[in-house]
């Protein structure tokens, strides 16, 4: 099939891969990687589908099993869906709008834009990077919506929910229907889910679900409330009902860094439904935060390690935000790969880094994404080894200045 296709449209070729995805097999695993080379010229891109197909073709890898528990776990329509948005929208037809957007604007907008229509939230848990914003921020839903239709001009297909609590939000499904072009990757404490909430999501097809978890149920009650460990256990249970994809988030701290980095609660999570593990380690960013909760540089090695080992051993995709820093060549922020929208409206370089230059009510996304701020930010990137080299020598002698400049220790 793939000769057959060589020179054919991008409208032929994703009706070809459309044809295959209802008949999964390993070797059409591999002819899926193929297509889908056809559909990009961008290098990035075409390295990591060869990287993909390296993986499906090595006897054993968990790669392969991964894929199948995704697509196993879709229906047919569904799966078309996921190719749709998060694969032809977000990597294909966005890289070429994105192309086009950076021949007319001078600078290329990024891959990732995560939202926060919401700061309000039916949980307190420690160490919340909203903490100092307070719960009443909100945006209204023509604000978004009329962001999302920018961002889909501008080849922004892949946007990620947080808050607050999503679900709080009244005009999630709004803005979820009206999208259906988007990518949408919804973050939850998971408390507020319900049956009907989750047929809902099942029934859009253009968005996953990611339920923060912490550990075993004592962990995450204390980080999150007594009780929510069990009512978490209840949201797999309606979403699994669903078919829907899942994936599951962890703050790492000094107290949990080894619990949820362990192979035991990875395969608690591949059995709950998660097809993904996200870990964020915490970051104290108001007044009232605790330091003795940010890991220690060798819990921080300690993970990067067991990461490693969980990528090669367990059919799970794993994003270790921070210690994954070296595959995109640094810091992501400042629109360089993505950028925040918070509550208010602010457009942050980051979702740790509460400073803005630029709100959505006061100028387009387009320009703000251009700011001096954000101009900035993507000009020292990525840091390379000089600059490492350079923090060493200026911080000689001094290991605590040492480690706070590499982003590692605050001693």
């Amino acid at each position: 099939m793939v000769k057959h296709v060589k020179n054919a449209s991008s409208q032929q070729v994703v009706r070809a891969i459309i044809a295959l995805l209802p008949r999964i097999s390993d070797e059409n695993l591999v002819h899926l990687t193929h297509l889908s080379q056809l559909l990009t010229s961008d290098a990035e891109t075409l390295r990591v589908i060869a990287k993909v197909r390296h993986y499906l073709q090595i006897p054993g890898h968990p790669a392969k099993k991964l894929f199948r528990r995704v697509l196993d776990r879709l229906p047919a329509k569904r799966r078309v869906r996921l190719f749709e948005t998060l694969f032809n929208g977000a990597w294909f037809v966005g890289n070429r709008l994105r192309n086009k957007a950076e021949a007319e604007l001078g600078f290329r907008p990024p891959f990732i834009m995560i939202l926060s229509p919401t700061y309000n939230c039916n949980l307190r848990c420690k160490g919340c990077y909203t903490l100092g914003y307070g719960l009443k921020p909100e945006l209204p839903l023509e604000a978004v919506d009329r962001l999302l239709d920018e961002c889909e001009k501008l080849g922004i297909y892949f946007v990620t929910i947080l808050g607050g609590e999503p679900l709080v939000y009244p005009h999630l499904f709004t803005l979820l229907e009206r999208h259906p072009s988007i990518f949408f990757q919804v973050y939850t404490n998971g408390t507020l889910m319900t049956r009907e909430k989750a047929k809902r999501i099942g029934e859009l097809g253009n968005t996953v679900v990611v339920i923060s978890i912490e550990g075993d149920e004592i962990e995450t009650n204390t980080w999150r409330g007594k009780g929510v460990y069990r009512k978490i256990m209840r949201a797999f249970e309606y979403l699994n009902a669903e078919r829907i994809i899942i994936g599951t988030s962890a703050t790492v701290t000094s107290q949990n860094v080894y619990g949820v980095s362990s192979f035991e609660f990875i395969d608690h999570m591949i059995s709950l439904g998660s097809v993904a593990q996200m870990y964020f380690l915490y970051i104290p960013v108001n007044g009232s935060a605790d330091f003795s909760l940010m890991v220690t540089p060798q819990q921080r090695n300690q993970l990067r390690k067991q990461v490693m080992a969980i990528r090669y051993s367990r059919p799970m995709f794993v994003l270790d935000f921070w210690n994954d820093g070296a595959y995109v060549q640094g810091c992501i922020a400042g629109a360089r790969r993505y950028f925040h929208v918070n509550a208010m409206g602010d457009v942050e370089p980051c979702v740790y880094t509460h400073i803005a230059a630029d709100n959505i009510f006061e100028k387009p996304l387009a320009e703000a994404l251009n700011s001096r701020l954000f101009r900035h930010i993507r000009s020292i990137q990525p840091h390379n080894q000089t600059i490492t080299n350079q923090l060493v020598i200026s911080h000689a002698g001094n290991r605590c200045k040492i480690l706070y400049a590499l982003g590692l220790d605050s001693c």
